[in-house]
């Protein structure tokens, strides 16, 4: 790994973090949006994923000494973001995606929306988009302009079936990151879905502001849709809810133990919608799911007679 030495402001008050992996041709247009910048320090720190398309070559280009560049083989979206946590020095950090756009000033305003709720943790909302003109809020249930604890959002994102666990939407007090030793787990996808979930048990102060301040655009292309990944995903959906179940059963998260178990038992309906339209490998998937997964776990998160119809039939399907 290589890494651009320059000198660093004294105080930076916010560090933007982005993974980029072939982003040649959209990486320009948001490090140009996130540069023009003047009324909060920033640091962005973009981890050069393996890219072999000149990506790194167009970022080594830039004259200007708020950006730091990591530069190392390609291990992963989450690796790429560790290796910049470990660096990152601003008071806040926000995590983007290299294909997306953002408000013009949004920095800032998400750094006095955060300091003037004195939450440790602000999530806000975005638009979703796909190739034509239309664009649909990626939230619209959450509590709004509501100050409250990261267990109380637990239960409210799990009684609302609505987890917003995009990275793009978060702003977070980086020394509640170091306290709480807060990591990504390496992996190939949904591992985000974790991360949230570990940002909200350490039960610091969240706030929840309805204001759509990025364009996450819907990429039919991505990697995430070609049909030999959707093994990978099914594969990291087994990791994210025996993760959850695990945190579930620790005595220290007792307060929201029921709702873990409940955003287990969802998070198993997109495993499952998963293995039976798109899996290639399913007996193979069935498998490590019957090795990992315990149908007596995922029963103590039932709430409704949806919840029971839809364990029996995973019970019938997998188990």
């Amino acid at each position: 790994m290589a890494l651009i030495q320059q000198d660093r402001q004294a105080m930076i008050e916010v560090s933007v973090i982005i993974p980029v992996y072939n982003a040649a041709e959209t990486i320009s247009h948001l490090i140009s949006k996130i540069l023009s910048e003047t009324r909060v320090a920033i640091e962005l720190i973009i981890v050069n994923d393996g890219s072999t398309d000149g990506t790194g070559r167009l970022i080594r280009d830039i004259c200007d000494d708020r950006v730091i560049l990591i530069e190392q083989e390609n291990q992963g979206v989450y690796a790429a973001r560790n290796a910049a946590l470990d660096i990152h020095r601003g008071e806040w950090v926000i995590f983007l995606d290299a294909d997306d756009d953002v408000e013009e000033g949004f920095i800032f305003a998400r750094w006095q929306t955060a300091i003037n709720t004195q939450a440790d943790v602000v999530i806000f909302n975005a638009w979703r988009t796909g190739s034509g003109n239309s664009r649909t809020p990626v939230h619209t249930r959450q509590p709004y302009a509501q100050s409250l604890s990261g267990h109380e959002w637990i239960r409210h994102c799990v009684m609302h079936r609505e987890w917003p666990h995009y990275l793009w939407l978060q702003m977070v007090r980086s020394s509640y990151v170091r306290d709480n030793a807060l990591h990504f787990q390496t992996g190939k996808s949904h591992k985000d879905i974790l991360w949230t979930v570990n940002l909200a048990i350490g039960n610091a102060r969240f706030y929840l502001p309805d204001i759509k301040d990025y364009t996450y655009r819907i990429n039919a292309a991505s990697i995430t849709h070609r049909p030999d990944y959707y093994d990978v995903r099914a594969h990291s959906y087994i990791d994210v809810i025996a993760e959850i179940i695990r945190l579930a059963e620790l005595k220290s998260n007792k307060a929201v133990r029921l709702f873990l178990y409940r955003h287990a038992l969802r998070e198993t309906r997109h495993f499952l919608g998963l293995y039976r339209n798109h899996a290639y490998d399913q007996s193979g998937l069935k498998v490590t799911f019957r090795h990992r997964i315990s149908k007596v776990s995922l029963a103590r998160g039932i709430s409704s007679i949806s919840d029971g119809f839809f364990l029996l039939k995973l019970t019938i399907t997998l188990l």
